[in-house]
C-alpha cells in the first residue's frame, strides 16, 4: 500500500481551495466536532500533526479530497476544479523537487570544457534513474537520426570517458519520455527534460561564481605574498625567472568550504609546490603535512612555518569533506 504524504500545508491547500485560511480550519474544526458523522479526517490517513498543541496540521491528497469534498456540499463553488487545478500544479511542484534532489546527488561530473557544460554518463543514468543499456540504446538511435548527435556539441570524450552537454542530455531525456515503456518513467523524463538542465546552468553559475571568488583570493594572497615563494624567499626577477604558484593548504579536494579563504593560501616556487606533491603523494594537503615537509627540504622556513600553526590554529576544527573527495 502506498505510504500517504503529508507535505501539503494548511496555506497552500486554502490558496489552492480558493478559502482563507480561517475558513480551512473552521471546516478542520467542523470535522473533528463529531467523531460519529460522516465527516472525519483521519490522522495517518488525511491528515499529520505539525504541532499538535497548537493544532496545525499538514494534509495527504486524501485529506484535501475529504476537505474539498465537504465544501462542495455546503457553498455553491466550483471546488473540483479548484482541487483539479491545485493538485495538479502541487504535484508539479513535488516532481520539480524530486527531480532536483536527484540532480544534487549526481552531478559531481559538472564541467566546463570548450564553452560547454558536460555531464557525465555515469551521472546522467542516475539522473534519469535508467540502466547503462538503455541510455546507450538511445545514444544510438539519436546518432542515427536527422538531426544527428554531433560530437562537440552534444557530447565528448574527456579522461576516456562519455560526457552528454546540456543539449545533447535533453535530447537524451526528450528521447526517452516518448519511447521508455513504463508510463511514470516517460513522464519523469519529459520533467527532466524541463528541470534538468535549467538546475544544472544554475548549479554551473554557483560554481563559476565561487571558482571567481577562489580566483579573488589568489590574486590577493600573490600580492600580499609580494609573488615571493615563502619557502625559499625566492622572486621572479632580471638574474633569475622563475614562476610562483599559489597553493592550498588545505586542499580544495578535501576541504572546498575554505578553497577561497586567504589564510588557507600561501605562494611557493613551482618547483617546491611539485615537490610537496610529489612528497605528499595521494594524502590530502594539509598544514601539518607542509611543516613536516618544509623540516625535511626547507628547515630555514620559520616564518612559514609559524605561519602554518596559525592555519592550523584557525581551521582545526574543520573536517575533511570525505564524500566530495571520494567522489
Amino acid at each position: 500500500m502506498k505510504k500517504n504524504k503529508f507535505d501539503i500545508t494548511a496555506e497552500e491547500l486554502a490558496k489552492g481551495l480558493g478559502i482563507s485560511l480561517e475558513r480551512l480550519y473552521e471546516v478542520v474544526d467542523f470535522f473533528d466536532a463529531d467523531s460519529k458523522d460522516e465527516w472525519e479526517l483521519k490522522e495517518g490517513e488525511h491528515f499529520a500533526w505539525l504541532i499538535k498543541n497548537a493544532k496545525t496540521r499538514t494534509f495527504s491528497e486524501f485529506g484535501a479530497f475529504a476537505i474539498a469534498k465537504y465544501l462542495d456540499t455546503t457553498q455553491p463553488q466550483n471546488i473540483w476544479s479548484r482541487l483539479k487545478e491545485f493538485l495538479f500544479q502541487y504535484k508539479a511542484k513535488l516532481r520539480k523537487s524530486f527531480i532536483r534532489k536527484q540532480i544534487l546527488k549526481h552531478c559531481n561530473s559538472l564541467t566546463i570544457r570548450n564553452g560547454h557544460i558536460y555531464l557525465s554518463k555515469t551521472d546522467s543514468i542516475g539522473i534519469l534513474m535508467t540502466s547503462h543499456a538503455r541510455i546507450n540504446k538511445a545514444f544510438e538511435d539519436l546518432l542515427v537520426s536527422d538531426p544527428s548527435l554531433e560530437k562537440g556539441l552534444d557530447f565528448n570524450d574527456f579522461e576516456d570517458k562519455r560526457f552528454y552537454s546540456l543539449q545533447g542530455f535533453e535530447k537524451i531525456c526528450h528521447l526517452l519520455g516518448q519511447e521508455l515503456t513504463l508510463k511514470d518513467r516517460r513522464e519523469w523524463c519529459k520533467e527532466v527534460t524541463v528541470t534538468g538542465p535549467e538546475v544544472m546552468q544554475k548549479l554551473m553559475d554557483a560554481e563559476m561564481a565561487f571558482e571567481s571568488k577562489v580566483e579573488a583570493a589568489k590574486k590577493a594572497v600573490r600580492q600580499k605574498d609580494g609573488d615571493r615563494c615563502q619557502a625559499t624567499g625566492q622572486k621572479t626577477g632580471p638574474a633569475k625567472s622563475m614562476t610562483v604558484n599559489v597553493h592550498h593548504i588545505f586542499c580544495r579536494q578535501h576541504y572546498p568550504d575554505i578553497a577561497a579563504s586567504q589564510d588557507n593560501l600561501v605562494t611557493l616556487s613551482e618547483a617546491v609546490h611539485k615537490n610537496f606533491h610529489s612528497w605528499n603523494g595521494k594524502a590530502p594537503c594539509t598544514a601539518d603535512r607542509l611543516i613536516e615537509f618544509l623540516a625535511i627540504h626547507h628547515p630555514e622556513a620559520e616564518t612559514l612555518t609559524l605561519r602554518l600553526h596559525y592555519s592550523n590554529k584557525v581551521y582545526h576544527r574543520i573536517k575533511p569533506n570525505i564524500l566530495v573527495a571520494a567522489k
